[in-house]
This record gives structure tokens, sequence and C-alpha cells, in this order.
């Protein structure tokens, strides 16, 4: 029944879709972290997490895709592009059309948002600097996963690049106030600081300069962060994934 309720959200907002080509099989390949494998989904029946419903959704407009999920719990965006993305190439060999989804950065951050110097370090201009360190050297990493995706699967290829959600703005979750306020700065940026783009500002970034479509849940999550994060503190409820899945058919209803 959930499939049918996201595909339904999905056909809506369409009033023609063109028919998948006869002669080839679409292809729906998934690199990221724990979020892509589907850890904390606690609404069963329908497979674990978003790649399911966005692989029913694209069955509806493109035909019933091959799936190949390479996602990995404790994945960081280093693991993602050396372990993730030549595999996710080699899946996608002899599909047409191809969509990628891709989603990382959390595991990278976890340690330093939640850890013991968190609360002080939105105050600090130092500790800030070595976070905007930090994701310059992300970016670099997401930056050349996206590049080498667009450069082999060429042009008409679809690719979907995920934000990241602050898990700590779910009541109960963050460890103090000063810790959920971090957690939004590092993935929206703090205006006149010197991380004056956080994470998510980054992903969008280098999806506009490879053409991707950014998969953006950081508000929805944020507006609703008790239903849609789970009370493990970190991963996507069932609803959660749900809300991706959609923001996810829509994104890619945006690239046709």
């Amino acid at each position: 029944m959930r499939r049918i309720a996201v595909a339904c959200l999905l056909i809506a907002s369409i009033t023609a879709f063109p028919a998948a080509a006869q002669s080839q099989i679409p292809a729906y390949v998934v690199v990221g972290d724990s979020i892509e494998f589907g850890l904390g989904d606690d609404i069963g029946g329908d497979g674990a997490g978003y790649v399911p419903l966005v692989a029913a959704t694209l069955a509806s407009f493109i035909g019933t895709p091959s799936v190949h999920n390479f996602g990995q719990p404790f994945a960081a965006t280093r693991d993602i592009w050396r372990d993730q993305v030549p595999e996710a190439l080699a899946a996608a060999t002899g599909h047409a059309p191809v969509i990628v989804s891709w989603g990382g950065g959390g595991n990278d951050l976890a340690e330093v948002v939640q850890g013991p110097q968190a609360a002080a370090c939105r105050q600090s201009q130092s500790c800030l600097g070595r976070l905007n360190g930090l994701l310059n050297e992300m970016e670099q990493t997401i930056e050349r996963t996206i590049r080498r995706l667009r450069q082999t699967l060429g042009p008409d290829a679809v690719i979907l690049m995920r934000t990241q959600y602050n898990a700590l703005l779910r009541t109960e979750c963050a460890p103090s106030p000063e810790a959920a306020a971090l957690g939004t700065i590092v993935l929206e940026g703090q205006p006149d600081t010197v991380l004056d783009r956080g994470l998510n500002d980054r992903i969008r970034s280098v999806a506009e300069r490879y053409n991707a479509e950014v998969v953006d849940i950081f508000g929805p999550f944020a507006a609703l962060a008790d239903t849609l994060v789970s009370s493990d503190c970190i991963h996507p409820s069932g609803a959660g994934y749900q809300a991706i899945a959609v923001s996810a058919g829509q994104a890619f209803l945006a690239a046709q």
C-alpha cells in the first residue's frame, strides 16, 4: 500500500510522460550510506528504505528498472567514491535510461557535530574554520564522484543528489540546543562567518555544475523532525523514507 500511495503522489504531479524505449532495460543505480541502505525503516512489507519506493515509481514511467543498490551503512563520502562508484558504473553498463541516486556526508560529520566540543563550536570562528576545511575536502570528493558519473554515463543519465537532514532537530535527540543549532549550521551554513556554506549548499552547487537534480530533504525534515526522524536519532523513520521517495520522484520528473 505504501508504494501505491507514493506513486500516486508523483503521478498526480504530471500530465504525460514519454513511453520507455522497448528495446532497452532501464537501470536505477544507488550509491550512498545507511539512508540509501534503508536502516531505521519501521514500515515493512515493501522493502527497506526509499529505494524500493522510487524504483516502483520509476516503473510507472520508464518501465521496470534493473535496481542496483550499493549503499552501505557507515560509508563516508570517500568510501562512496572509492568503493561504490566503480560498481555502480559497471552495473549501469548496457542499460538505458540510467538513473543514479547519490547520498552521503552524514557519517563524515556525525562525530564532529555530536562531539564534546560541539556546544561551544558555533561561537568560535576557529572551530567553524576547521569545519569549513572538512567541508572543503568533502566537497572535492563529492565533485569527483559526480564528475565521474556524468563523464562516464553521459548527458542523458539522470543523477539525483540527496541533501542531508539534521536529525538532532527531533525532540529528545540533541544533547543540547547548541548541538542542534550547530547541526543546522554545518548543513546550511551561517551567513557572515567563515562557514557561510554548509554541506547542503555544496551539494546543490555540485549538482548545478554537473546537471544533476537535487533531492532536497532538509526543509521537510526540519519542519517534521519528530515524524520523519527515527527514534534512533540518526536514520529516517518509515514516514521519513516515504518523504525522501516523494522528493526523489519529483526530482526525477524535473529532469525530464
